[in-house]
Protein backbone atom coordinates (compact mmCIF):
# COMPACT_ATOMS: atom_id res chain seq x y z
CA UNK A 1 0.00 0.00 0.00
CA UNK A 2 1.37 3.38 -1.14
CA UNK A 3 0.40 6.85 0.88
CA UNK A 4 -1.37 8.08 -1.56
CA UNK A 5 -3.99 4.82 -2.02
CA UNK A 6 -7.31 5.05 -1.01
CA UNK A 7 -8.65 2.74 1.89
CA UNK A 8 -11.81 1.79 2.74
CA UNK A 9 -13.51 -0.43 5.15
CA UNK A 10 -17.02 -0.93 5.41
CA UNK A 11 -18.88 -3.78 7.50
CA UNK A 12 -20.63 -6.65 5.32
CA UNK A 13 -23.96 -5.22 4.79
CA UNK A 14 -25.46 -5.73 1.62
CA UNK A 15 -27.45 -2.40 1.48
CA UNK A 16 -23.95 -0.46 1.64
CA UNK A 17 -23.02 -1.78 -1.69
CA UNK A 18 -24.20 1.89 -3.08
CA UNK A 19 -22.23 3.57 -1.28
CA UNK A 20 -19.08 1.84 -2.68
CA UNK A 21 -20.17 2.16 -5.83
CA UNK A 22 -20.38 5.75 -5.81
CA UNK A 23 -17.03 6.05 -4.24
CA UNK A 24 -15.65 4.06 -6.58
CA UNK A 25 -17.35 5.49 -9.77
CA UNK A 26 -16.18 9.24 -8.27
CA UNK A 27 -12.37 7.78 -7.74
CA UNK A 28 -12.29 6.32 -11.06
CA UNK A 29 -14.09 9.50 -12.54
CA UNK A 30 -10.60 11.42 -10.82
CA UNK A 31 -8.29 8.58 -12.40
CA UNK A 32 -9.83 9.83 -15.74
CA UNK A 33 -11.38 6.46 -17.04
CA UNK A 34 -13.95 6.90 -19.45
CA UNK A 35 -17.42 6.95 -18.20
CA UNK A 36 -18.45 3.34 -20.26
CA UNK A 37 -15.42 1.91 -18.33
CA UNK A 38 -15.92 3.31 -14.87
CA UNK A 39 -19.59 1.69 -15.06
CA UNK A 40 -17.96 -1.48 -16.23
CA UNK A 41 -15.27 -1.33 -13.32
CA UNK A 42 -17.79 -0.60 -11.24
CA UNK A 43 -20.37 -3.30 -11.87
CA UNK A 44 -17.16 -5.69 -11.49
CA UNK A 45 -16.54 -4.14 -7.93
CA UNK A 46 -20.10 -4.51 -7.05
CA UNK A 47 -19.79 -8.20 -7.77
CA UNK A 48 -16.75 -8.78 -5.96
CA UNK A 49 -17.41 -7.00 -2.41
CA UNK A 50 -21.20 -8.64 -3.43
CA UNK A 51 -19.10 -12.25 -3.09
CA UNK A 52 -17.73 -11.18 0.13
CA UNK A 53 -20.75 -10.10 1.93
CA UNK A 54 -22.91 -13.42 0.30
CA UNK A 55 -20.47 -16.09 0.12
CA UNK A 56 -17.40 -15.09 1.93
CA UNK A 57 -19.50 -14.17 5.50
CA UNK A 58 -22.57 -16.09 4.54
CA UNK A 59 -25.14 -13.42 4.84
CA UNK A 60 -23.35 -11.96 8.36
CA UNK A 61 -23.79 -8.02 8.11
CA UNK A 62 -21.12 -6.97 10.88
CA UNK A 63 -17.90 -8.23 9.23
CA UNK A 64 -15.25 -6.53 7.19
CA UNK A 65 -14.87 -5.93 3.96
CA UNK A 66 -11.46 -4.00 2.94
CA UNK A 67 -11.11 -1.94 -0.24
CA UNK A 68 -7.80 -0.47 -1.65
CA UNK A 69 -7.58 1.82 -4.26
CA UNK A 70 -4.45 2.58 -5.72
CA UNK A 71 -3.40 4.05 -9.14
CA UNK A 72 -0.17 4.71 -11.15
CA UNK A 73 0.56 5.89 -14.31
CA UNK A 74 0.51 2.11 -15.72
CA UNK A 75 -3.11 0.68 -13.91
CA UNK A 76 -5.24 1.47 -12.08
CA UNK A 77 -5.77 -1.75 -9.44
CA UNK A 78 -8.45 -2.26 -6.76
CA UNK A 79 -7.95 -4.85 -4.12
CA UNK A 80 -11.18 -6.28 -2.22
CA UNK A 81 -10.46 -8.62 0.76
CA UNK A 82 -12.39 -10.13 3.72
CA UNK A 83 -11.55 -12.33 6.38
CA UNK A 84 -14.65 -15.07 5.80
CA UNK A 85 -14.82 -18.27 5.00
CA UNK A 86 -12.35 -19.19 1.89
CA UNK A 87 -13.79 -19.02 -1.42
CA UNK A 88 -12.72 -22.52 -3.24
CA UNK A 89 -10.19 -22.67 -5.89
CA UNK A 90 -12.50 -23.25 -8.74
CA UNK A 91 -14.87 -20.81 -7.89
CA UNK A 92 -12.42 -18.09 -8.36
CA UNK A 93 -11.31 -19.48 -12.01
CA UNK A 94 -12.06 -17.71 -15.19
CA UNK A 95 -14.77 -19.92 -17.01
CA UNK A 96 -15.80 -19.39 -20.74
CA UNK A 97 -19.43 -18.41 -20.89
CA UNK A 98 -21.22 -21.39 -21.96
CA UNK A 99 -25.15 -21.51 -22.26
CA UNK A 100 -26.38 -23.95 -20.10
CA UNK A 101 -30.15 -26.14 -21.36
CA UNK A 102 -32.55 -24.25 -20.14
CA UNK A 103 -33.06 -26.46 -17.38
CA UNK A 104 -30.23 -25.83 -15.74
CA UNK A 105 -30.16 -22.13 -15.40
CA UNK A 106 -29.52 -21.42 -12.07
CA UNK A 107 -28.70 -17.39 -10.63
CA UNK A 108 -25.76 -16.16 -9.67
CA UNK A 109 -22.33 -17.57 -11.16
CA UNK A 110 -21.72 -14.87 -13.18
CA UNK A 111 -20.00 -12.34 -11.09
CA UNK A 112 -16.40 -14.11 -11.28
CA UNK A 113 -16.59 -14.05 -15.44
CA UNK A 114 -17.78 -10.69 -15.46
CA UNK A 115 -14.58 -9.49 -13.05
CA UNK A 116 -12.11 -11.13 -15.33
CA UNK A 117 -13.69 -9.74 -18.37
CA UNK A 118 -13.72 -6.68 -17.28
CA UNK A 119 -10.17 -6.07 -16.20
CA UNK A 120 -7.04 -7.23 -17.91
CA UNK A 121 -4.89 -8.97 -14.54
CA UNK A 122 -7.11 -10.67 -11.93
CA UNK A 123 -5.96 -12.33 -9.16
CA UNK A 124 -7.82 -14.11 -6.47
CA UNK A 125 -6.26 -15.13 -3.40
CA UNK A 126 -8.44 -17.68 -0.68
CA UNK A 127 -6.57 -18.12 2.47
CA UNK A 128 -6.02 -21.11 3.95
CA UNK A 129 -8.30 -21.42 7.06
CA UNK A 130 -10.01 -17.64 6.41
CA UNK A 131 -10.06 -14.50 4.02
CA UNK A 132 -10.31 -14.05 0.64
CA UNK A 133 -8.14 -11.60 -1.84
CA UNK A 134 -9.04 -10.03 -4.80
CA UNK A 135 -6.89 -8.15 -6.85
CA UNK A 136 -7.88 -6.39 -10.16
CA UNK A 137 -6.12 -4.18 -12.45
CA UNK A 138 -6.95 -2.37 -15.34
CA UNK A 139 -4.05 -1.10 -17.39
CA UNK A 140 -4.12 2.72 -18.48
CA UNK A 141 -4.07 3.33 -21.99
CA UNK A 142 -5.72 5.48 -24.53
CA UNK A 143 -8.98 3.64 -25.24
CA UNK A 144 -10.04 3.52 -21.31
CA UNK A 145 -8.86 7.00 -20.41
CA UNK A 146 -10.44 10.92 -21.14
CA UNK A 147 -8.70 12.83 -24.19
CA UNK A 148 -6.56 15.21 -22.72
CA UNK A 149 -7.75 17.88 -25.57
CA UNK A 150 -11.49 17.78 -23.70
Amino acid sequence: MQADDLCLRVSSDPRLLAVIRGVIQVWLEVCGLLEDRRHEVVLAIDEACSNAMRHAYKGRTDEPVDLVLSASEEWVEITVSDQGTPCPRECSEYRPLVAPAPDEVVPGGLGVRLIHEVFDEVRFCPGTRSGNCVTMRLRRTAKNEVDSED
